[in-house]
Parts: C-alpha cells; structure tokens; sequence
C-alpha cells in the first residue's frame, strides 16, 4: 500500500509538472524556464505601469491585447492585478536583446535593459496568451485571458535572425511583406532581408534613374500570362512605410541590390552600363522561361566592371538606398557572375592588363572592392554572397559574407577573418522541398536534398568552428526564392512552420534544442498561425487523391476526383498528376473543374504525368483554373480525360490546391 502511494503522489506530480510545461509554449525556447503556481487572470481591472521606459516601446502588444481582450488596459501603478515594464540597464543579462519576465497569480513584472529587450518580452507575453489574441475581430470569454505562474531568464544566442524575401523573381505588396513582418516579430526574428532586384525585375524606385521601374523592367511580359499582381515596384514613400512598420517590430531591413551578375533589368533600362550589346529579349519574364530564352537560367550579360559610369551609377543608385534604410548593412549581391562573358570581350583583356588583373576572379575582387568602397562611404557596412570569397585575399575585411554554397561555406568565411551570416541552400533555402517531391507544393525541385523540418531544425552554424571563428559568426538566416513558388499562399507553405525552426536556430542555446521537445511546442502555436490566417505546411502537401492501374485504360476515359473539401473561397486552383510508380506514364488530354456536375472551367493541353521534376521547363502537368462564385454548399469535381501511355501500369498521387484571390483572408482547413 505504502508502495502503491508513493507511486500514485509521483504519478500526480510528474503529471502536474508535465501540465504546467505543456502550457508554456513559447518560441523560440527561453534560455531558463522556472515554472510557478496559479495563472495570472487579466481583467477589466488590469493594468500597466512604466518605469524609465515609455509605452511605446511594447505598444504593439498592449494594443493588440486591448482589441482582442477589449479591456481598456489603463496605464495605473497598482500592486496587484498588474504589468509592470521595468527598463533596468544594470540588468545581468549577457545580451541587450534579452528580458527577464516574472509571472505570479497576483501581478506580471517584466524587466530588460533597453527597449528591445522589453520589445522581445512583450513577444512571449503574446505566445503566452491565448492565440485568440492574434485576430483582430475576437469578442472571447474574459476567462480565457490568463497567462501560467513562469519566471523566464532569456536572451538570444546570436544577433541576426533573419528572413530574406526574394521580390525579384515574384513581386509583392507592401501588405503581403507587413504580415511577415509580423510574423518574424512574434518569433523574434530581427533581421529582414529585402531581395528587391535580379533578372526577373528591379523593384524600387530610384528617381534620379527613372528607367529602372519603366514597363519592361518591372512588368512580365503579356506572353508569359502571369497575373498582375507578380509585377510591380515600391515607390520611395512605399518603402519608408515598411522601414517604419519593420523598426516598430524591432526588425531591420536590410535591402539588397543584385550586382554585377543577375542584372538583367538594369541593362535593359540603361543598355551602356553592360559588359556586352546583348538585350535579348527587350523584357523581363518569369525565372522559369530563361531556359527558353537563354538556354539556361543566367542571363547573357553583366554589368561592365571596366566601365567609370558603372561605378557611378552604383554610387548614385546606393546614395538613394542608404537614405531610405538606416540599418548597418546593404547588401550588393555579387552571386553567381557569369565570368566567362568578361573572358570574351577584348575590352575587358585589355582593362586587365592595363592594371595588372590577374584573372577574372580577381576582377570581381576588384568589382566588389569598389562597390564595398561605395557603401562603406555611404555610412554602411557591405555585404554579399559567398561567390565574392574566391579571391579572398584581395576582399576587404569590412565586408560581411552570406554564406549559402553549402553548409562549410561558413567555415571558409570565418577562417579568413570575415564576419558571416549562416544560411545555407542546404538547409536553410526554403524554395526547396520539405517532405516528398510529389505532393503538389510548389518548390524548386532542381535540387538534391529535402529540406525538412528537422533537416532545418538540426542545423548548427557553429558546426566545425573554432571558438574565434565562432565568434565571427553574426547569425541565421532562412532564404526564400520566389522562382516556383509564386502565389502567396504556395510561398506560406514553402515558409512555415520552416521558418520557425530558424527562429529557434537563431536563439536558444545549443545545447538546450531539442527537436522532440520543439515539435510540441510547434503543435501549440499551429492555432496561432491558423488565428493569422497564415497557410503552413501538413503532412502529405497539396494530395487530393490518386491513381492507380485499375483505374486507368489504354484508351482514354475519365478520372473524377471529388475537391470539395480543398476549395473555401475564389482564387486560382491548380490540379497536379504526379507519376510515382510503375512502367507506364499517365497520358492527360484534358481536365475540368465542375460545380455540382456543371464545367465552370477547363484547361484544354495535354500532358504526361511522368518523373520530370526539374526547374528548367514550366510542368506540364499542372492544370489550372480560376474558381469565380465559390459556394460553400456545393460539391467540386475535378474530371480528366487521361490513358495509359502504353500499358496501365502505372501509380501517381493527384494534387489539388487552391490560392484564395484576398491573401490571408482564409485558410484551407484539415
């Protein structure tokens, strides 16, 4: 009996700790975590008081507490029943980002040394609430806005978490780039990284160079079909609006102009400033038609690294981009220079002679030392791709290396004494697959690996370091290319939950992660997405359905697939045969859309489902269509004439999804 007690007393008080942790969910993981007793239960009587800090430094949170609660939240200094937000600068914290937060039944104290710091308090403070609180229209029951007894001792690892959004390739509203920003906000991200040009379009506005936004630099052309909203720019006073909505989430942008490769709109617009007389075609178009126009995805010129006028385009281009970012860095690209165009102009020979250049890598050398000149004159720290480290004996020093040619390009960034920021295409390039190359997701399926959840999750940037090396090392960064996936809500998928993995990479400890333990505290903040209205990734993508050899002929007939459950609202929907098995590929002449039995559009090419799943042709085994007058109450079929190509064996997966026309209006339900 004694024995049976004790048993039951341990059962009860694992079974207690183990609720109290469940609760705290926080993410990116606390560095320390003491659990408490009770909750502390807001009212319409609540609180908030300020010492040596102002309002403003948390007033995203306590706004936004105000609306979703609707409690007035008066400011009242008061013993109980309170926030308290202490600015204390002789805090023991090793880090001025980090916050000590203190809950108890009776009040909240939260105590930081400078204003991000109470910035990143405010954050576990929301994930601490309910995820009620991220919707904007919540009327919820006054009992449900407590927060768990917990005394927290936090700070980050490294200073840059960062996300880069890649609006080159695919164009996106200032709207669209305001709700990732929030999202990096409530993970504490830091950093945001603004791709704003490559060969796809120039996306800013530059007044003293107009021609960088005219039609054909920033619009695709009408033959390519895209929809309007994939082209565009941001006007001067579109890019303050973000820089200010960024510095009040504690985020700094850092904008990055492509230069001298991947510099197809400058050319276009200002055909001087190339290293050769090639302008084919007179257009900017979709990353996936340059194999069409190219034959392969780089394009046929350069910026001219000879040229005077070059350099001073660039010194006015950056004068302009200095002005409008005060964050430290900008970035100048310096990726992927198709080095075998300077070899074939005379020109170019003879400029490196004449100043004893030994090869064209020490031409980029030369290229990026006057560019890193340019911005570090304008007050700002350089920083590029780690192509520009192959003549890294002649790189200046002062410039940053973002570091993505595999995981050990970091190594070869901090063993030359270069600062890095660690963001890999083999772990951290969102573009790419997540789970299975045929469910459906729009990735760039071009390369080897998967870039799972836990692929990302394990990834360490200290990994093979010295601890001088390490301390080079500035932070992480997860990338997305906007190349495949374009609509907004195939680019959220592609992001999340990704993207808080890196969150997490970027602050906890490493020897605090551990990715069982994060996959739970995952599931608790899938609600808080869902309540943003933000698509993330389920097992199994975009599959609806599939086939196997019993039911195809070899002749044609008819596959029915019932989609009803995958469209909630108007949007552009997109069906996918995948073939994963067998000795015959799926022939498709043709596949329709039907409401309640009635064809409300149809894609009319044909196609084969077969094992292609590379980056350089459009897939011609997606169909797409256009839902118009969505009705929650009717039955959706997609029908599809198809065949065995020469015999039935044959298994595939079918996808099915659907991009609502209001981004982050609704999203699909599981």
């Amino acid at each position: 009996m004694k024995k049976l007690f004790i048993s039951a007393m341990l059962s009860l008080i694992i079974g207690q700790v183990s609720q109290a942790q469940s609760i705290v969910n926080v993410i990116p993981k606390p560095q320390e975590i003491t659990y408490g007793d009770g909750l502390f239960q807001l009212d319409k009587h609540t609180t908030i008081s300020f010492e040596n800090c102002r309002v403003e430094d948390v007033d995203l949170f306590i706004k936004q507490l105000r609306q979703a609660s609707h409690y007035p939240m008066m400011e009242k200094k008061q013993s109980s029943n309170t926030i308290a937000f202490i600015l204390d600068k002789k805090l023991d914290l090793p880090s001025d980002e980090g916050y000590q937060l203190d809950v108890s039944a009776k009040k909240i104290t939260v105590k930081a040394k400078t204003a991000h710091g109470l910035f990143n308090a405010s954050q576990s403070l929301r994930q601490l609430l309910p995820s009620a609180i991220e919707t904007t229209n919540n009327v919820a029951n006054e009992s449900t806005w407590s927060i768990p007894a917990v005394v927290i001792k936090d700070y980050p690892r490294y200073h840059w978490r960062g996300y880069m959004k890649d609006v080159s390739r695919t164009f996106y509203t200032i709207n669209t780039v305001k709700k990732y920003l929030d999202a990096m906000a409530l993970y504490k991200m830091n950093t945001f990284h603004w791709h704003l040009t490559d060969d796809q379009g120039w996306r800013i506005e530059i007044k003293k160079y107009p021609k960088l936004t005219a039609e054909n630099a920033t619009v695709f052309h009408r033959t390519e079909k895209q929809p309007a909203e994939r082209s565009g720019f941001y006007t001067q006073e579109q890019i303050k609006e973000v820089v200010q909505y960024a510095k009040e989430r504690n985020i700094t942008i850092v904008p990055e102009i492509d230069v001298p490769g991947h510099s197809w709109p400058t050319i276009l617009a200002y055909p001087t400033l190339g290293v050769n007389k090639n302008s084919y075609p007179n257009h900017i178009f979709p990353f996936v038609s340059s194999w069409g126009y190219w034959g392969n995805q780089f394009t046929p010129n350069t910026l001219d690294p000879t040229k005077e006028t070059t350099y001073q385009f660039l010194d006015d281009v950056f004068t302009e981009i200095a002005a409008l970012f005060p964050g430290s860095y900008i970035h100048f690209g310096g990726d992927e220079v198709r080095h075998d165009l300077w070899e074939k102009e005379a020109h170019v020979q003879d400029f490196m002679k004449q100043h004893q250049i030994a090869d064209v890598k020490a031409l980029q050398s030369y290229f990026v030392q006057r560019v890193s000149a340019i911005i570090v004159q304008k007050g700002k720290k350089p920083i590029g791709w780690n192509d520009i480290l192959a003549d890294a004996k002649n790189l200046p020093k002062s410039t940053a290396i973002m570091s993505w040619l595999g995981e050990e390009a970091i190594k070869e960034a901090a063993k030359d004494g270069f600062k890095a920021v660690a963001t890999p295409a083999s772990h951290l390039y969102f573009d790419i697959t997540q789970a299975d190359r045929n469910d459906g997701t729009m990735t760039d399926l071009a390369y080897p690996q998967i870039n799972s959840l836990q692929r990302v999750y394990d990834f360490d940037p200290s990994n093979g370091l010295t601890a001088a090396e390490d301390k080079l090392v500035l932070g992480v960064q997860g990338n997305m290319w906007s190349a495949i996936a374009q609509d907004i809500k195939d680019m959220n998928v592609q992001n999340f939950p990704r993207l808080l993995a890196v969150a997490e990479i970027g602050w906890a400890s490493k020897s605090k992660k551990d990715y069982a333990e994060f996959c739970r505290r995952l599931d608790a903040n899938l609600p808080r997405l869902d309540s943003m209205r933000i698509d993330y990734y389920h097992t199994g993508g975009y599959i609806a359905g599939s086939w196997k050899s019993a039911d195809i002929k070899e002749e044609y007939s008819t596959l029915t697939f019932d989609v009803t459950k995958k469209i909630y609202d108007n949007g552009r929907a997109q069906a996918g045969f995948f073939f994963v098995d067998g000795k015959n590929f799926l022939e498709i002449d043709a596949v329709q859309l039907l409401q309640d039995g009635r064809i409300i559009d149809e894609d009319g090419h044909h196609a084969l489902a077969d094992k292609f799943r590379g980056t350089n042709k459009i897939k011609p085994f997606y169909y797409n269509f256009t839902v118009k007058d969505y009705n929650p109450n009717a039955k959706y079929e997609i029908k599809a004439r198809v065949r065995g190509a020469g015999g039935v064996d044959s298994k595939g997966n079918f996808t099915f999804n659907l991009s609502p026309t209001l981004p982050f209006n609704k999203t699909e339900k599981r």
